[in-house]
């Protein structure tokens, strides 16, 4: 290694570096073993060295080997290293660090470790208020007064190494991570990185062009929406839909939760409006969605975590899709009905009593006036379960055509034809008006 080594001998007893020999002249076949009761340290360890030996930044010595920069840091530097402490390192929770550790993203625990090094050697006499521009590329920010970086306490300083200086801190700083990275690292959201690796979304949301502030569902919020739902919203075939609803979930703009007030709504990238409601300052919501977690910081943006998935910009046809109601989709796409069941009726909305896939497939044959048809199960205004009565005749968008609604304990539906069809769910809300679903098709008169 270089170092030289110092030889004590003193009533019979040999020592090197201060270790005692305790069995010395053991043969082998290339040379000779002297067995000591210690490990020679030497006097001046590299940054990398020192973190490997310090009982307390074993982790981050793993880290520095997995990420490929054990060379890096033994070079001649000086490096300024603010190095997490192996408590630190668990904070983060054994799912985010076996993610940093996992071979396939050693480039981005690269990227984290680097944005704890400066490229010179900085004593605790040297460090002055202000931001530090580490190797990752990124700032991070020096508190004399608390004795911090980024606000994570600096526990001990001026650990010397022959490459440069080590200050101990107590926590992993994450800033360096884009919105789509810490989210990768965060167990909470890793169905949520599946569906914008779906999407298609992962260059704009990490993009350095925000800042973005994401509302981001947890893994319990898809969950909720049911495997058949979830499904649909991930087949490749609705990518365009996938995209409506993730992009409700993002605000152009760095939001932090002491920018929210009770009522405030802001315009997404999807360019509808959110709403936020703050009457119970414990638990601020966002489209009646509970904020479960507050203020995440990445390097192009802010995370806040929910617990629902945001869907009130989807339309009548978007929430047909997702609910499942594939043959009524594509028939009114088939007969160029699209456009005009996903507009707001002048305001007034519209109702769509909707077949399932089931009732079109029990007809014997495709009606020859489909069009006709499908109109007929649409009402030109927004008629909600409580707007209906017994006996009540409904004025349909076929024009000239109408059914009776029959309520006797259920909902039912009489068309002209004389067939009596069951309502089975009602007021299923979308953003221009409700569904209510009928188990078979209604047929009008010609």
């Amino acid at each position: 290694e270089g170092e030289v080594l110092t030889i004590g001998v003193s009533g019979g007893s040999v020592t090197v570096n201060g270790a005692n020999v305790s069995t010395a002249d053991v043969e082998a076949t290339n040379g000779v073993i002297h067995i000591i009761d210690d490990v020679l340290v030497p006097a001046e360890l590299n940054v990398y060295e020192t973190a490997l030996l310090t009982p307390g930044t074993t982790t981050l010595a793993a880290a520095i080997l997995a990420a490929g920069l054990d060379d890096d840091l033994q070079t001649a530097g000086p490096f300024t290293v603010f190095a997490p402490v192996n408590d630190g390192f668990g904070a983060l929770g054994s799912y985010s660090l076996d993610v940093l550790l996992d071979p396939a993203n050693q480039a981005l625990l690269a990227d984290v470790l680097t944005y704890h090094v400066v490229a010179d050697e900085l004593a605790l006499a040297d460090l002055t208020n202000g931001p530090l521009t580490t190797l990752e590329g990124g700032d991070i920010e020096i508190n004399t007064a608390l004795g911090t970086v980024n606000g994570v306490a600096i526990n001990t300083t001026d650990v010397g190494a022959s490459n440069g200086i080590i200050h101990l801190i107590d926590d992993v700083m994450l800033e360096s991570l884009d919105i789509v990275e810490r989210a990768i690292i965060t167990e909470e959201t890793s169905t949520l990185v599946s569906a914008v690796v779906a999407g298609d979304l992962v260059d704009a949301l990490s993009s350095p062009n925000g800042p973005y502030t994401v509302f981001a569902p947890v893994n319990a919020a898809f969950e909720a929406l049911g495997t058949d739902r979830l499904d649909v919203i991930l087949d490749p075939a609705n990518q365009a839909l996938l995209q409506k609803i993730l992009t409700y979930h993002v605000v152009d703009g760095a939001v932090l939760a002491g920018d929210l007030t009770d009522g405030l709504e802001v315009a997404t990238l999807e360019g509808t409006n959110v709403t936020f409601d703050l009457s119970d300052p414990s638990m601020p919501k966002v489209n009646g969605a509970n904020i479960v977690a507050t203020d995440i910081v990445t390097e192009n943006g802010v995370i806040h975590l929910v617990d629902g998935v945001l869907t009130e910009n989807l339309d009548i046809v978007d929430v047909a899709t997702v609910e499942g109601f594939s043959t009524l989709v594509s028939l009114v796409e088939l007969q160029g009905l699209t456009a005009t069941l996903r507009g707001d009726n002048g305001g007034a909305g519209y109702t769509v009593f909707a077949p399932t896939n089931d009732a079109f497939a029990a007809l014997p044959s495709v009606p020859s006036n489909l069009t006709d048809v499908l109109l007929y199960h649409v009402v030109a205004a927004t008629v909600g379960s409580g707007d209906l009565t017994d006996g009540q005749v409904v004025n349909t968008a076929f024009a000239g055509h109408s059914f009776t609604v029959n309520i006797d304990g259920s909902v039912t539906i009489t068309d002209e034809g004389g067939n009596t069809v069951n309502v089975t769910v009602t007021d299923v809300a979308a953003s221009n008006g409700l569904i209510h679903v009928v188990d078979a098709v209604l047929i009008p008169t010609p």
